[in-house]
């Protein structure tokens, strides 16, 4: 049975929404920063590396497609994963969920400033810095608290906005073509190269899409609509992803040189205009990721609070606004809390181990969902297999810091699944 509760959001994102949406997700700060980190550990093979890692990637999203073709309510990878294997396993999945989504506003509102910075040098100061942290949250806290048609409109806006600038530098950088990066590319990286930790950055680059799920209850045909523009919007951001690698060595041979490859790519074209532009373009980025983050973590904690007495409070949905401004403003207080604390890297890291839960989980889940109704249907069980064992792979290359912190997390999620044990199973329709 569905929760009556849920009847009070308002669906109002179609199908290109969606899939600017899932580009949104996914295309954030890490595009601007991905061709010298990949440049780093693969050298010049690494301009096919978007591509070599958007396999695995994809076979993930295959799984979320799938799963999220069976259900309209919100909840995302809680909701798959409870509904496969029980209530405690899917409050474990959201609950680490929410976590991925909290640090990762944290962290991007770090990055957020550390770029700002660099165009007024004087907001790096520690007060400066704390204070373009609250204002920024507190804008999209306005924006989203005040209806889900406005919080989508944001996105749309800083999607393409960080879109623009980023297309044009491909489109500059592949007309000038001022080095040839394909030959050098074409020789397999020698002894000694750190796949592992190549595999783990390229698949992390990817993050994002597995949140498309958790606000469904305010997509218009999600059971439809979902699964394509998840595919579709991977697709396009592989795309992107590729063609930013391809421009970025064409114009610096050596990426492993810069820290801020997209931007000094565009200086060396366009002069000191083009790195203002993709700076401009950056912020943009960040700023429409952490958009989609308070969208996507608050209805994660929203649909964890479902049929549980002791959390009603959290699932109130406002009478005029018709969002979670509870479960929003526990969100962003958190995530204000978390970003003032911490630094971008610790922030991120944490975001990414926390993730790893939503992946597993998921992607096991698929072969019990599709005893729901027909859905976006994979061929056989080689698809959900392989999910699970990518996600496995994942969780062996933590070191035992990142191992310890997820477990410390996870045994705090319980904690707070014994003290918010709903009062009757709610199974979902």
């Amino acid at each position: 049975m569905q929760d009556n509760s849920t009847e009070k959001l308002v669906r109002a994102v179609g199908f290109w929404g969606l899939v600017a949406m899932c580009i949104n997700a996914v295309v954030g700060s890490g595009v601007f920063l991905l061709p010298t980190e990949s440049y780093k550990l693969l050298g010049p093979f690494s301009l096919w590396a978007p591509l070599l890692f958007a396999l695995p990637v994809f076979v993930l999203v295959l799984c979320f497609a799938e799963a999220a073709s069976h259900f309209s309510e919100p909840g995302g990878a809680y909701l798959y994963a409870r509904t496969a294997f029980g209530d405690f396993i899917g409050f474990e999945t959201g609950w680490m969920n929410w976590l991925a989504r909290v640090t990762s506003l944290a962290a991007l509102s770090n990055g957020f400033v550390v770029s700002l910075a660099r165009i007024f040098p004087s907001l790096g100061t520690p007060t400066a810095r704390i204070a373009v942290i609250l204002i920024s949250i507190a804008i999209l806290t306005a924006i989203h608290y005040v209806g889900v048609k406005y919080g989508a409109a944001s996105i749309y806006v800083f999607t393409l906005g960080k879109l623009i600038p980023l297309v044009g530098f491909i489109v500059v950088a592949l007309i000038a073509w001022k080095h040839n990066p394909i030959p050098a590319s074409l020789h397999w990286p020698g002894p000694g190269t750190d796949w592992s930790a190549a595999a783990l950055f390229m698949l992390f680059a990817y993050a994002g899409f597995e949140n498309m799920g958790v606000p469904a209850g305010e997509f218009r045909n999600p059971k439809k609509e979902l699964p394509r523009a998840l595919l579709v919007g991977t697709l396009a951001i592989a795309a992107i992803y590729v063609l930013a690698q391809l421009g970025a060595m064409s114009a610096l041979p050596d990426l492993s040189k810069t820290a801020t490859p997209i931007a000094d790519a565009a200086a060396a074209l366009i002069g000191s205009v083009g790195a203002i532009i993709v700076t401009l373009g950056a912020l943009l980025s960040m700023a429409g990721t952490n958009s989609g983050t308070v969208l996507e973590g608050s209805r994660m904690l929203y649909a964890i609070s479902l049929g549980r007495p002791r959390l009603r409070a959290v699932s109130y949905v406002h009478p005029t606004f018709r969002t979670p401004t509870t479960a929003i403003l526990i969100h962003v207080l958190f995530a204000a809390i978390l970003a003032c604390a911490g630094s971008f890297a610790k922030l991120a890291m944490l975001s990414a181990v926390a993730r790893l839960t939503t992946y597993l989980f998921t992607c096991a889940a698929v072969p019990f969902l599709r005893k729901l109704n027909e859905g976006f249907r994979t061929p056989g069980l080689i698809i959900p297999i392989l999910g699970t064992l990518i996600s496995l792979a994942l969780f062996l290359t933590l070191n035992a810091y990142n191992f310890l912190a997820a477990a410390i997390a996870l045994a705090v999620g319980a904690l707070i699944y014994l003290l918010s044990r709903p009062a009757a199973e709610i199974a979902p329709s």
